[in-house]
């Protein structure tokens, strides 16, 4: 009995170190969000539509990559790294403390990053929107709004399916990929 209790101590106070990540992951999303959506309302309000779609494209670009570090992260394999970390490969320890971080790496790109980029996806459709019917109250105006919205939505689909299975299948490569990236700021001697 002794024994359960002590889980239950553990399994409690994991909860609690959850639930205080996920306030401080709330808030820095609010901050991002807020921040990355200004940033662009002010961009887009003076932006012609090639710079809009531009943005669109950048901003996708961002979401499908940071989903697949994310998706990268989750299925990679610890194992493999410490083996990689033995070996001295430049990146391994990097990328070690990525999968020991799996669940905080994969909510940091795949849901804030990821998500905010959709959302600010979405806001730069509109605003193509707004430039091609200005000032129509036409029923075309619904149309092009639905055309608009699943393109945008269809491609980041479309890409994330591809990127998903690369992710999977390859997760030590990117992983590895990554981890040299972040060597350069020397987290993995953590």
């Amino acid at each position: 009995m002794k024994y359960y209790k002590n889980n239950m101590v553990s399994i409690n106070s994991k909860k609690n170190i959850n639930l205080n990540w996920s306030i401080k992951i709330f808030f820095l999303t609010l901050a991002l969000s807020i921040s990355f959506s200004i940033l662009s309302e002010l961009v887009l309000n003076t932006a012609s539509i090639l710079i809009s779609i531009f943005i669109i494209v950048l901003f996708l670009t961002i979401n499908v990559f940071m989903d697949m570090i994310g998706v990268a992260v989750t299925a990679g394999s610890i194992v493999e790294f410490n083996k990689l970390v033995k070996d001295n490969i430049k990146g391994a320890k990097e990328g070690r403390l990525l999968l020991t971080n799996a669940e905080k790496v994969s909510v940091f790109c795949c849901d804030i990053i990821g998500d905010i980029c959709g959302i600010l996806s979405g806001a730069c459709g509109a605003s193509i929107l707004i430039k091609i019917i200005s000032e129509s109250n036409s029923p075309i105006k619904i149309i092009i709004s639905s055309i608009i919205s699943g393109l945008i939505a269809g491609l980041t689909i479309f890409f994330k399916s591809i990127e998903k299975g690369y992710a999977v299948n390859s997760s030590t490569n990117i992983i590895l990929k990554i981890g040299k990236l972040l060597s350069v700021f020397k987290l993995g001697n953590r």
